[in-house]
């Protein structure tokens, strides 16, 4: 078997219910990967044993003994991978078959060692909103989505979201997995992409950020996630289906 190209890595505990959505989201992706996920839920997922067993590309590792914080998991992770190339899957986010290909050719065209996305799609199940976040917008009418609210805010030249916004929303990170030595993730739960990132910027290696106008992947916000976005767009909610048609929908 030739050797991956790219290690997937997922952080996860007590999401069961969302790793088989996620697995068909891996395997659907063209390109040669593994995929490795820590989980330290108190009793270990019987889907992820069973693929594990079955398809030497999923490495699963199951951890006993106190909860390990996100960005402990991504450390431990990246420190597992064998592919020179690491990719962030979140447990319930939705990737789409094109998403690693394109976002693997834009790192390689443009000779950079971190590519994510400044734009995305992004869904919250529990109010049905669907809409489209461009993080270059630093003024205007946003829309607040967090946990299982959504809300309205007008940002204005004495009120802009921050230039390093763009930054930000470590689900889309693809790089170079020697990042690793000179930005490791701090032992937390929020925001350990935020330390991650400004530390790659200020070695300064080489990061892009691009839009998703091919609709490659969908950022989901509800009651138990860690993110707070900001939409610039609303869309009607029956364009879901056929922005996204491989998306299975919110498991319950």
């Amino acid at each position: 078997m030739a050797a991956p190209a790219v290690s997937i890595i997922t952080p996860t505990a007590n999401r069961e219910r969302f790793l088989p959505a996620l697995a068909r989201c891996v395997m659907r992706q063209s390109v040669n990967w593994e995929w490795l996920v820590h989980d330290d839920s108190p009793e270990p997922s019987e889907f992820m044993l069973e693929l594990s067993a079955r398809d030497s590309r999923v490495r699963y590792f199951h951890h006993l003994g106190p909860r390990m914080t996100i960005g402990s998991k991504r450390n431990f992770l990246i420190g597992e991978a064998s592919a020179p190339v690491i990719a962030h899957f979140d447990d319930d986010d939705h990737y789409a078959s094109h998403y690693l290909p394109e976002i693997l050719r834009l790192k390689h065209d443009n000779h950079a060692e971190l590519a994510k996305l400044s734009e995305f799609f992004v869904y919250a199940p529990s109010t049905k909103f669907f809409g489209y976040m461009d993080l270059n917008a630093e003024v205007g009418k946003h829309y607040v989505l967090s946990g299982g609210t959504v809300g309205e805010i007008e940002f204005h030249d004495k009120m802009k979201i921050g230039s390093d916004f763009i930054l930000f929303y470590g689900f889309s990170y693809v790089y170079d997995r020697r990042l690793a030595s000179l930005a490791s993730f701090d032992d937390v739960n929020l925001y350990d992409d935020e330390t991650f990132i400004r530390r790659v910027v200020g070695a300064d290696r080489k990061v892009i950020a691009a839009d998703d106008r091919n609709a490659s992947c969908l950022h989901l916000v509800h009651p138990a996630s860690t993110s707070r976005c900001f939409s610039r767009y609303e869309m009607p909610d029956f364009l879901l289906s056929r922005v996204f048609p491989q998306y299975e929908g919110y498991p319950e």
